[in-house]
């Protein structure tokens, strides 16, 4: 019998994870993406790009858990980005009204676009 990995995860772009979730988020598949996500965050890096598009059900401790990431990457000067949620998960963030919280895009390379955009605003010159 073989497992599917509940996701995928990348580093893109040299500083930028990706995961793709494949099925549920749930209290067997979170404990598992909080670890990849710290190795993350412990090698230095605070940008984020969780693509939703196979994601079937986020649980109650999925959602504590990205709130959590998203608060600690905004004191690291980063942030989460969900892309291509689909229907009844976007559901379950509009009720807890996580799309307050968290950025949400289309698909994962609008998500990768905006890291682009924000770290153009950053550098570029202020003008007086």
């Amino acid at each position: 019998m073989s497992l599917i990995q509940p996701f995928e995860a990348e580093v893109i772009e040299g500083d930028i994870l990706t995961i793709v979730l494949k099925g549920d988020l749930d209290s067997i598949s979170t404990p598992e993406f909080d670890r990849i996500v710290k190795e993350h965050l412990d090698a230095g890096q605070s940008r984020i790009i969780i693509d939703c598009r196979w994601l079937g059900y986020l649980s109650s401790l999925a959602i504590g858990s990205l709130v959590a990431l998203q608060t600690r990457l905004r004191r690291k000067g980063g942030a989460v980005k969900l892309a291509a949620i689909q229907g009844p998960v976007m559901k379950i963030i509009r009720t807890v009204r996580l799309d307050k919280l968290l950025d949400i895009y289309g698909d994962q390379e609008f998500a990768r676009q905006s890291f682009a955009e924000e770290a153009a605003r950053t550098a570029a010159p202020a003008v007086t």
